[in-house]
């Protein structure tokens, strides 16, 4: 059930990140033709690609650490056994959840503000801001997630 549930999430945001990468290249390639053949360019294609490459990065953050991928900073677990590192893995996946849960949390009251404060002519763009909450969100479901994983 957990892993049918995992794999359904990691086909969605599989399909976010291709559909954000193929919008950035096709957005970048459109700007490139315009300003080389016509001399002008959209400055909102450029907001628009900075911020699919937010979005690209964060749903590349959540498929590598559904697929345990994700960058380590635990130099330790060479000098431990396989034994003491699945003893680990659970309270130091928990207590990941919990920091990306925090951060979750910090970037709703972020966009929050971003809607109150931001001015009329770039409100346009204030959906984008929404992967902050939603990135960390699913980064800490899939941590949370790997407390259930089998160890291999």
């Amino acid at each position: 059930m957990i892993e049918k549930l995992e794999q359904s999430l990691v086909k969605a945001e599989s399909i976010i990140a291709a559909l954000s990468l193929f919008l950035l290249l096709a957005f970048s390639l459109f700007q490139i033709f315009t300003r080389n053949v016509f001399n002008f360019g959209y400055a909102e294609i450029e907001i628009i690609n900075r911020n699919l490459l937010v979005i690209c990065g964060a749903m590349g953050a959540v498929i590598a650490t559904s697929k345990l991928r994700h960058i380590k900073i635990d130099a330790l677990t060479t000098f431990m056994s396989e034994r003491q590192i699945a003893l680990l893995r659970c309270p130091l996946s928990l207590f990941s959840t919990v920091v990306c849960l925090l951060l979750s949390y910090h970037a709703v009251i972020f966009v929050l503000d971003e809607w109150e404060y931001a001015p009329a002519n770039e409100r346009w763009a204030l959906p984008f801001t929404l992967i902050y909450p939603f990135g960390f969100g699913l980064l800490g479901l899939h941590f949370f997630l790997i407390c259930f994983k089998k160890s291999k």
